[in-house]
């Protein structure tokens, strides 16, 4: 016999009760109920994606903030910016003879005394940010299909399956008990009693001068004005244990709101006064999670799922229900895609196919300290913008790729953006926080470096550092973090086009083509159709498995020690490179192998770029 149905859609702690309460009448000691999640993630998962509802659930950023209701099941999708320390809580307290849980609560009241048997467990707090770089036609992917009218289109009753037991005994317990854990969390938490007025001044007034001195910790933030907001996402049960700096993470849970952490104050347990001065210390080492809830929702994680190639794969189908997989007509999308390109470069088909293949490559495999698949490409002969302005080839080039790749980015590199602040993340000890920068990114976003903004002028010491950061990265694929004492490199997946006037002698990269362009670049673009199949090959080509078979090894060896013994200032980047491009020009064509015919398109553009360089 089925237990009660719970509502998990519009109140999901009361879900969350009813398997509790289970959980409890089954255990013989507080260690059986602590050591599992009940089935929680189960049930949200079953109901999520067995019943692919996933797509309806309110995302935070995609509706107004105070439209959601408190308590209910939201969602919200973003990268981990930062990765505070463990947070203990009191997770599950008797009273009366009945066991009550606060897990997926922001705070509660916990009665004092010793039959209460206070349970003490933990969580992790990850600060998650609006993903950098997304550009629109991804966030329209992952928007809600009804938006908040999902709530009454979604038939959100679950029945959690229990053992059979008298209807008019314990059913109907968990029946009131359900309702009741309803009309709990419907209702704003009540504040506590004031306490001490000079204790509590002096802790608000702590606490909102470190606010005011805290951003929301954004990167890309100050590019393009948008309203987004970060998010405050605490994990249970060791879900977080795949989960690293720069993630892209799916988060599905609770949306709390607690007055206290609104109003910026320190939350105190049964109304107790704390002491002022012990108070504010602990409010400054722990101002990162005190930001105001209306600033930076929070978020009690029940499930979550990482955001990869293979999730835009499943879902780009669902945006355009008409795009096809492009396997059957492979050729015909790659040339038209190739058509675009050129156009948007000024009709140069030469350099159009080295910008498909930088739009492919990505880091595969890592040996030492080198980074495999990388292939970034510096576009020379690009003129500069008008008064300050980024090169129209920059702006053309950028608003395709952003078209083209789930997350981008234009940067230009004026002296003035060079000199202004740190594009490398940073550690702040005294706030307890990684204070981020422009190339804090998740895996996979492209970057456009307009080196045509640079003017005449001296860099400053944040400039130089800057310009080696972005040197390290196009070597290495490595951002450097600064821990102040120490430097951290971190991994990282960005691919790096360069447009400037002459060969870059800052930034060194991969490919370097010279253009010759035949008519201006232009602005126009294909319907948006086109523009579905393009990013669905894109991806695909990406996310396939490529290796090299024997018989095609001999050749490609054959072939670079021939070429050694023509050119002697040949050298082992040269070779690297090739190696690079020939696989990209197998996967540009969805061949799991590296055939001939591939090998020798990939010589014969190298061939006509040396002929390029050696004019230039």
């Amino acid at each position: 016999m089925g237990g009660p149905p719970v509502d998990c859609f519009r109140n999901p702690a009361g879900a969350v009760r009813v398997l509790f309460d289970k959980a409890c009448r089954a255990a013989t000691s507080p260690a059986d109920f602590t050591r599992s999640d009940w089935g929680v993630k189960e049930l949200f998962e079953s109901y999520l994606f067995g019943r692919n509802v996933h797509c309806k659930v309110p995302e935070i950023n995609s509706v107004q903030l105070d439209s959601l209701p408190v308590n209910s099941l939201v969602r919200f999708r973003g990268m981990v910016q930062d990765m505070f320390d463990v947070e203990y809580y009191i997770g599950a307290y008797k009273e009366g003879g009945d066991w009550h849980t606060t897990k997926y609560m922001d705070v509660a009241d916990v009665p004092t005394g010793q039959d209460t048997e206070p349970q003490m467990w933990d969580r992790r707090l990850l600060y998650c940010v609006p993903v950098p770089g997304e550009n629109e036609w991804v966030k329209e992917a992952f928007s809600p299909t009804d938006g908040l009218g999902a709530t009454a289109a979604i038939r959100p009753l679950v029945a959690v399956q229990g053992e059979k037991r008298p209807r008019d005994a314990e059913g109907a317990e968990d029946m009131d008990a359900t309702m009741a854990c309803a009309d709990e969390l419907i209702d704003n938490k009540r504040m506590r009693e004031d306490a001490s007025s000079s204790a509590t001044s002096t802790s608000q007034e702590v606490a909102a001068a470190a606010v005011h001195t805290l951003d929301l910790n954004m990167p890309l933030n100050a590019v393009g004005g948008n309203k987004l907001v970060p998010c405050l996402v605490k994990v249970y049960d060791g879900l977080d244990a795949d989960i690293k700096l720069n993630d892209i993470v799916e988060f599905f849970g609770v949306l709390t709101f607690d007055p206290e952490l609104s109003a910026v104050g320190f939350p105190q347990a049964n109304g107790a006064n704390i002491d002022a001065e012990f108070e504010s210390a602990f409010i400054e080492d722990h101002v990162s999670v005190l930001l105001p809830a209306s600033k930076v929702p929070r978020l009690q994680c029940i499930t979550l799922r990482k955001i990869s190639q293979q999730t835009l794969i499943s879902t780009l189908p669902t945006l355009h229900p008409g795009v096809p997989v492009p396997l059957p007509a492979i050729e015909q999308i790659r040339q038209s895609l190739l058509d675009c390109l050129r156009n948007v470069i000024g009709g140069d088909s030469l350099a159009a196919e080295y910008m498909l293949l930088h739009l492919l490559s990505q880091v595969h495999t890592r040996v030492d300290s080198m980074a495999l698949g990388k292939l970034s490409l510096n576009l020379t002969g690009c003129n500069p913008g008008v008064q300050g302005a980024p090169s129209p080839l920059a702006v053309s080039a950028s608003n395709t790729i952003a078209k083209l790749l789930p997350r981008s980015h234009l940067m230009p590199l004026s002296l003035h953006s060079l000199n202004l602040a740190s594009i490398a993340p940073r550690k702040d000890y005294a706030a307890n926080r990684l204070m981020t920068g422009m190339l804090q990114l998740a895996e996979g976003t492209h970057l456009t470096l307009d080196e045509t903004a640079l003017e005449a002028g001296t860099l400053n010491a944040t400039g130089i550092q800057n310009l080696a950061s972005l040197k390290h990265l196009l070597e290495w694929q490595k951002v450097e973090y600064d821990f102040q004492f120490y430097k951290m490199e971190m991994p990282a997946d960005l691919p790096v086009l360069i447009l400037s006037q002459a060969k870059s002698r800052m930034l060194p990269a991969d490919a370097v083509v010279p253009l010759m362009s035949t008519a201006t670049p232009a602005c126009s673009t294909p319907d948006e159709l086109d523009f579905a199949k393009w990013r669905l090959y894109l991806t695909m080509a990406r996310d396939m498995e490529h290796t090299l078979q024997p018989s095609i090894l001999k050749t490609v060896e054959d072939d670079l020690v021939a070429a050694r013994q023509e050119d002697r200032t040949l050298g082992p980047e040269t070779f690297h490179r090739w190696l690079t491009m020939a696989r990209l020009m197998a996967v540009s064509y969805m061949e799991p192998t590296l055939l001939p015919e591939r090998w020798r398109m990939v010589r014969d553009l190298e061939f006509r770029c040396a002929e390029r360089l050696r004019c230039c």
